[in-house]
């Protein structure tokens, strides 16, 4: 293939990605195995919470949705920047459409934890070691013409067998 096509080829690629709101992000820094152990481990604290948001006087929840906690690392911090802006709490709306990753580190995937909102919204995560962790959910519903909402991230720090309450956003 000549070089000129090639390039063509990329750029309307990368254009149609962005026109239906995809951003391929490739996150370089894998997880170190030693930077996760902790996270398998069963221990004394509760995570728990409510996910919602409000829109023209209703409030929406993740009833249905997952919520994750997903532990801390270089690399977790790295998806929640390319998603949120930062690795602390922000919410993505659903029209910027999907971060899509070009593949998930293994240890990302085997060491985060999921459970279902309840109807109310409600989540929780029994027998969570101390550590930093990050929830996430999704607060979606249908607007007038499109899928309205978004994705939410909070960063918390897990210590001393106590129960912590997240409300996102």
């Amino acid at each position: 293939m000549k070089p000129a096509a090639l390039l063509l080829g990329l750029v309307l690629a990368a254009a149609g990605c962005a026109q239906f709101g995809l951003r391929e992000t490739a996150l370089s820094t894998p997880i170190a195995p030693s930077e996760v152990d902790w996270a398998r481990r069963s221990g004394a604290n509760t995570v728990s919470g409510i996910a919602l948001m409000k829109a023209g006087g209703t409030s929406y929840t993740c009833a249905g949705q997952s919520a994750n906690l997903i532990p801390d690392s270089a690399y977790a911090r790295a998806r929640m920047t390319a998603i949120f802006g930062n690795a602390t709490k922000g919410t993505r709306a659903a029209s910027l459409g999907a971060v899509k990753f070009e593949r998930d580190d293994p240890l990302y995937v085997s060491t985060l934890r999921t459970t279902r909102c309840d109807a109310s919204g409600s989540f929780s995560f029994a027998r969570v070691p101390d550590g930093v962790w990050y929830v996430t959910s999704s607060v979606k519903w249908q607007g007038a013409s499109q899928v309205e909402g978004g994705s939410i991230m909070q960063r918390v720090d897990v210590r001393g067998g106590r129960l912590v309450k997240v409300s996102l956003p």
